[in-house]
């Protein structure tokens, strides 16, 4: 499945049909989803996250868990402990291995059942996108380390050094 339907869809409780919020970001730690965000925290009010295993059934509009009880509510410290070492999925920033940014992740593939990211799909700009699409990367190949993912080649080993005749070139010339 995308990551991008579990994002931005109302969460509710199979039980008793109450609903929870929407979906607000997706925590990754070693390529796998560990949590779902409904609400980061702040100074008034608690942080409310729960498990990916918890969900009973998902769609573009809702994402069904179990029961209410499955929603982790933490304040301050507590939320360091079960965030640590983790990072939110989209808009990401990516580098290559000279440390230059390239792109951001825009949105990835996840393995139903275990949560694990096979692939991130990376986007460089708008005008790239338009004419070659999104990079697809293997999870593999992406480290994550001081709150950047890191790929370990050039950033031109995606294959797109010769853009020659994109829309992008078209309208803006070549440098």
């Amino acid at each position: 499945m995308k990551a991008n339907i579990l994002l931005n869809v109302e969460v509710v409780s199979q039980k008793n049909g109450r609903r929870h919020g929407l979906v607000k970001s997706l925590v990754v730690v070693n390529h796998v989803v560990k949590y779902l965000v409904i609400n980061p925290g702040g100074i008034f009010s608690k942080a409310q996250f729960f498990k990916p295993e918890n969900i009973v059934d998902v769609n573009y509009k809702r994402l069904v868990i179990e029961n209410e009880k499955v929603i982790i509510k933490a304040k301050g410290e507590k939320v360091k402990v079960y965030l640590d070492e983790a990072f939110p999925l989209m808009d990401y920033p990516v580098v290559d291995k000279n440390e230059e940014a390239f792109g951001h992740v825009v949105n990835a593939t996840i393995e139903e059942g275990t949560f694990a990211i096979s692939e991130y799909e990376i986007s460089r700009s708008f005008f790239d996108d338009i004419d070659h699409g999104f990079a697809i990367i293997p999870a593999a190949d992406l480290v994550y380390k001081d709150q950047v993912l890191y790929y370990g080649k050039e950033m031109y080993d995606l294959g797109f050094k010769k853009q020659g005749t994109g829309i992008a070139n078209k309208l803006l010339g070549e440098r």
